[in-house]
């Protein structure tokens, strides 16, 4: 045979290497696997109870006028969750119910808890004064806790758009019967001075630490399920 050519016979590896190299080969492959369960933890939990948004870039900026008339913007929030709903102090029936649900998950997170901040913007830029949205968070005893901002229609449709949130004004055929008061819902009912309703989606976010929009409940919500999630933000 010819130096440099193959007898044509396969090549086998003794049974001591052969069982050391599948081994390593294991030991690599778990590894691997390994290491890539644990990259996927770090990167995006997959406990969210709400609609995970994956748009990773900044969530819109806004900067309004909150209840005592001093400036929010959203880049001022930055280092806390916010949750963020869009509501009218002359709301009679959706408005309440998200605040009633919302007040809920406040009072589940530690009493004090600085890391979560609750905003409302306003979707009836007409009637929502400053002095309408202190009044409507002193109804709720929420005037320490929650920022309810307002700013004119030309600030605010932009802020809607962005959010998907797209409000209009409609009149109500005839005066409805407004029922005897059964707590702050019904009062609520009894402030409407001028009868039109603003028909808006009510979408409820939860903006993580950095500025991102990382999910978005609609209704019917559920208290429990927000305060996981904005655990799960506060970690």
């Amino acid at each position: 045979m010819r130096p440099g050519r193959s007898s044509g016979r396969p090549i086998h590896l003794a049974p001591r290497q052969g069982c050391s190299l599948v081994l390593a080969i294991l030991i690599a492959i778990g590894a691997l696997i390994f290491l890539d369960g644990c990259g996927n933890d770090q990167s995006e939990p997959d406990e969210f109870n709400g609609t995970v948004l994956k748009d990773t870039e900044p969530s819109p900026q806004f900067n309004l006028t909150n209840q005592v008339g001093q400036y929010v913007s959203l880049e001022s929030l930055r280092g806390r969750v916010v949750v963020l709903s869009f509501l009218y102090t002359r709301c009679p029936d959706v408005c309440p119910i998200i605040t009633t649900q919302l007040r809920e998950v406040q009072a589940q997170l530690p009493e004090g808890e600085s890391g979560v901040e609750f905003v409302a913007i306003s979707v009836d830029p007409a009637r929502d004064t400053v002095e309408a949205a202190q009044d409507y968070l002193e109804r709720w005893e929420l005037e320490e806790e929650w920022q309810y901002l307002v700013g004119d229609l030309a600030t605010l449709e932009p802020i809607w758009k962005s959010y998907f949130v797209d409000p209009y004004a409609e009149d109500p055929q005839g005066e409805p019967a407004t029922p005897e008061p059964r707590g702050a819902v019904d009062a609520l009912s009894l402030a409407i001075a001028e009868r039109y309703l603003v028909i808006h989606s009510a979408p409820v976010f939860l903006i993580d630490r950095e500025g991102r929009r990382r999910v978005v409940f609609t209704s019917p919500l559920n208290p429990e399920e927000i305060v996981q999630d904005v655990r799960t933000l506060l970690r």
